[in-house]
């Protein structure tokens, strides 16, 4: 039986996988978005169900100060939040380590965002009361993972140096932590450099055959990504030696040229077959350097020996798993007519939201507007969504038009948008001016830009009823639509976007999402908001 490449489709980067039982688990990063560190369950790595969020709660963290910076220097569009999460099951109970990156208030417009690392435990991953609150632990780096020895707990990371230092910006280093607080039991020390010394990151380790293996990602993480190990026989404190085929894995544009950016992942064991597998994050290219939906989870087989170095198979658009599992449907392949739902655990918010300003009714979701652009840098705006799950997509949502007696003196801007960060993102707005004037507006803003460029208005009547948006994507561009009144007769085309005006060196992947800002003070109805 073969399983589609990517197992887990849309903005889910850096899996952490585990297995527990019968079922594997995976762990996500989420950057700036609430809830955050998404995960999905599999019985048989082919079928994948989202059954909750670590960061479920807004009490929990505060993502607000998790901004994007475009940094021309390093030619990459850098995000913070909630980076690299590892997931662990040890004595009954689930570990999830993370790091929060943000721009302290103190800090300088161009420092590095400061790294807040912490762990939560919870005892039923899909029931999210029992996520416990953060407990955080010093240690200036990114990617942290967790190898639990007996009663000893080490934990491994990305340590900085800086990142715009000329020579090596990151190494690996490890502490060793009292799991009930948090508190360090010794110093932080390095246990390796890495292959190629570029920015090793999101450490794992594992324990094989006398071995200490540890898997590494390094190169950054855009066209010269790559997986690399190296291993220790006595200590897990080494001396490490690199494997002899460094790297591990990397994209291979002879071997699938759809699949690029291959890195950051982790090596699973299902004790049934008996076989190895590796969770990898990849891009798939829209053409002409088009990455829109950001990196995706990928699964390739490994083949490791006894005593020797896992190889690993390429990763393709299929994988072959023996023996053969019955074929069920994916929770990941969306279907038409799927409306979004608040409390679905795949929808999402613009950092900490304010959780009031959202309520549902049927297929009727009702947000109330705040003052606060698409384009806010910090904080939140009233915004709901879903990622971007395929290529060829729809997002599309029925919003009406206020009558003359509505929001007099107020301004509105609401609609749909496919948004990838504060930078960027493409937008239907039906925009209501405080002298009563309202227009259909298409705007895009992009990293180019000084702020929104407005490609089209359209007049509108206030007795015009409602109007259907949608946006359709395609592996090159978006296309923008509208059609007056709910039949969904008449669809014309506003305008469009090329994929790449969402795409960059960057973190994150396209949302489609409703949004309302504005002086408005009444809530805003949008009905059968579906993502496709």
């Amino acid at each position: 039986m073969s399983v589609k490449n990517p197992i887990i489709s849309g903005f889910f980067p850096d899996p952490s996988c585990i297995k527990v039982g019968s079922s594997f688990y995976v762990a996500n990063s989420s950057f700036q978005f609430f809830p955050g560190i998404p995960i999905h369950e599999s019985k048989d790595l082919v079928n994948w169900t989202h059954i909750g969020n670590a960061i479920c709660r807004p009490s929990q963290l505060d993502l607000n100060q998790a901004t994007t910076r475009n940094t021309p220097s390093r030619n990459e569009i850098f995000s913070g939040g909630l980076f690299a999460p590892t997931i662990r099951y040890h004595k009954g109970t689930f570990y999830i380590f993370c790091t929060n990156l943000y721009l302290r208030p103190e800090d300088a417009p161009d420092a590095d965002f400061f790294p807040q690392n912490f762990f939560i435990t919870s005892t039923n991953l899909k029931d999210p009361s029992t996520f416990s609150d953060p407990i955080f632990y010093d240690f200036y780096g990114i990617d942290p993972s967790v190898y639990f020895e007996e009663d000893r707990v080490y934990v491994q990371g990305s340590f900085i140096f800086g990142y715009d230092r000329p020579v090596q910006a990151t190494t690996i280093s490890q502490l060793e932590i009292d799991i009930e607080t948090g508190k360090s039991l010794g110093p932080i020390r390095e246990i390796w450099k890495g292959h190629s010394g570029i920015i090793p990151e999101g450490p794992h380790i594992y324990r094989k055959d006398g071995y200490y293996y540890m898997l590494v990602a390094e190169g950054g993480t855009f066209d010269g990504h790559m997986l690399t190990m190296a291993r220790a026989k006595d200590s897990i404190w080494g001396p490490y030696e690199p494997c002899p085929h460094n790297p591990v894995i990397r994209a291979n544009n002879d071997v699938c040229p759809l699949i690029q950016r291959i890195g950051h992942g982790e090596l699973v064991y299902d004790d049934v077959s008996g076989t190895w597998w590796a969770t990898v994050l990849a891009a798939r290219s829209g053409g002409r350097s088009s990455f829109p939906l950001g990196r995706e989870t990928f699964l390739t087989s490994v083949d490791w020996p006894e005593g020797g170095w896992p190889q690993f198979a390429p990763v393709e658009e299929s994988v072959k798993i023996r023996p053969p599992l019955r074929e069920l449907n994916g929770d990941t392949l969306r279907r038409k007519g799927q409306n979004v739902a608040l409390n679905d655990p795949k929808t999402i918010f613009l950092r900490t939201p304010e959780l009031g300003n959202y309520r549902q009714e049927g297929d009727t979701l009702y947000l109330i507007p705040v003052d606060e652009p698409l384009s806010v840098v910090k904080g939140t705006m009233t915004f709901l969504g879903q990622r971007q799950y395929h290529l060829d997509s729809r997002a599309r949502v029925v919003l009406p038009v206020p009558s003359s007696d509505q929001g007099v003196g107020e301004t509105l801007r609401a609609g749909l948008t496919v948004y990838k960060d504060t930078n960027r993102h493409c937008s239907l707005i039906l925009d209501v001016a405080a002298n009563g004037d309202v227009n259909l507006v298409f705007e895009v803003e992009t990293v180019d830009a000084s702020g929104p460029q407005r490609f089209a208005s359209i007049p509108l009547s206030r007795n015009d009823g409602v109007v259907q948006l949608s946006i359709k994507a395609t592996p090159e561009k978006y296309e923008f639509f509208f059609t007056q009144g709910t039949d969904g007769q008449g669809e014309k085309k506003i305008g469009e976007a090329e994929g790449k005006v969402l795409s960059s060196n960057d973190f994150t992947g396209a949302v489609y999402a409703i949004f309302a800002s504005g002086t408005w003070k009444a809530p805003v109805y949008f009905q059968n908001f579906a993502v496709e």
